[in-house]
């Protein structure tokens, strides 16, 4: 290993901020982690999100260790099945077969760089990796009739949301009644999430 990774610290920051973890959250939840540490994890909600570090969903829905299962990914991306892409794929398989989860949420934001990318495709040069993976948001891009960043941003997340039904263990839990699927989208400066409605095809306020 180079010297300058082997000799390199995070940020003074994190760790003052994880000494101040130690001494509020974690003592005041001492019996929760202990729980959660023998008695393994059964989060009710599986959370499909953005990486964008101004996003954070615990935080967002007041949630307690153990609640969430967490995956996230550039713009959100449910990619289909037939992608093999088992890094989601996996994921949905573990919090629906093997943790019953009973709701799943995809949940977009604003100023979101995985959807300034989609819809950048094409216009110039980029990344391989970053392009082959925004592709999975070409059909929101084509469907979206105001092509808007954040018009562009909600089409996407209710298309991957609706992607989670072609997932075998998904469609069987719907059929069953067993989970529901949840659009959601985050405004950062504002704090608010809206909440996609199917039956009305609008966007209310998530409270």
């Amino acid at each position: 290993m180079p010297a300058n990774q082997e000799s390199s610290s995070l940020p003074e920051s994190l760790r003052e901020g994880y000494q101040n973890y130690l001494n509020t959250e974690y003592a005041e939840k001492k019996d929760l982690f202990a729980t959660l540490a023998t008695k393994g994890q059964s989060p009710k909600v599986l959370w499909i999100g953005c990486v964008d570090s101004r996003v954070m969903p615990e935080k967002i829905l007041g949630a307690d260790p153990g609640e969430l299962l967490i995956l996230r990914n550039v713009a959100n991306m449910v990619p289909p099945l037939a992608a093999d892409e088992a890094s989601v794929g996996s994921v949905v398989h573990f919090a629906v077969a093997a943790l019953k989860v009973s709701h799943i949420v995809v949940c977009g934001h604003s100023d979101c760089g995985g959807v300034k990318a989609l819809m950048n495709l094409g216009k110039g040069p980029m990344d391989r990796m970053l392009s082959s993976w925004v592709e999975y948001g070409v059909s929101a891009l084509e469907d979206d009739s105001e092509q808007s960043l954040e018009s562009v941003t909600k089409t996407n997340v209710v298309k991957q949301a609706a992607r989670l039904s072609s997932y075998p263990d998904v469609a069987e839990a719907l059929e069953a009644d067993k989970v529901q699927i949840h659009s959601l989208f985050y405004n950062i400066g504002a704090g608010k999430l809206e909440q996609y409605d199917q039956a009305s095809s609008a966007w209310a306020d998530f409270s």
